[in-house]
């Protein structure tokens, strides 16, 4: 696809926060959750984008992982992944492995719209892949978009596929604590009707939410 990627790309230069952090090894204590290969049609070839999620062992959220291989004739210069409305996507960061690392790595817009990635050197198409990037989020993954963008011969082309991203549905903690919510206003009003009067107090006091 034709560069229209020239406007998301400069719109990156001008919005990305300064604040990168800089290469980090992956935690440890961390679990699979799942993994996706996609392959990204582009001018002049294939390029693939490996989007892995892990559950932190302690509970706090997931971690998403990303690394891109390029098997076309264009030089992979940015990588962009969007960020639904409700999500979040924080602790950007990427694992140095002595590939193509990220002169940027990091979320752009209030509330986050995307996590965009600016390369210090193109993937090219000699087997060359990209850094490890990685971030947290505490909402769970679904599939979600993906930009690439890349020049050859001085011209600018674009693609999008699907990746792991998060959705708006919260870590299993989360949902529990809104479970626990529920439970605790369904019980103050059944406490408060009967002191009211209105008779016994109901066996069932706590309201199951399907």
């Amino acid at each position: 696809m034709r560069a229209k990627g020239w406007v998301h790309f400069t719109f990156f230069l001008l919005a990305i926060s300064l604040n990168a952090q800089s290469a980090s090894a992956l935690p440890a204590e961390v679990t699979l959750e799942d993994q996706h290969i996609e392959i990204f049609n582009i001018d002049g070839g294939t390029a693939t984008v490996e989007s892995t999620v892990y559950s932190y062992d302690s509970g706090g959220g997931y971690l998403y992982t990303y690394q891109i291989s390029n098997e076309s004739a264009l030089g992979l210069s940015f990588f962009s992944v969007g960020i639904v409305p409700g999500s979040d996507a924080f602790n950007c960061t990427f694992e140095g492995t002595g590939v193509v690392d990220p002169a940027y790595w990091a979320s752009v817009g209030v509330p986050v719209q995307s996590v965009d990635g600016l390369f210090i050197d193109t993937i090219d198409d000699n087997g060359l892949s990209s850094a490890v990037l990685w971030f947290d989020s505490s909402y769970a993954p679904l599939m979600g978009s993906a930009v690439l963008f890349g020049t050859m011969s001085g011209v600018g082309y674009s693609t999008t596929g699907d990746v792991l991203a998060p959705s708006t549905v919260p870590e299993p903690v989360s949902i529990l604590l809104l479970g626990f919510g529920g439970a605790v206003l369904t019980l103050g009003r059944r406490k408060r009707h009967f002191e009211s009067g209105s008779g016994q107090l109901p066996l069932r006091v706590v309201n199951v939410r399907e």
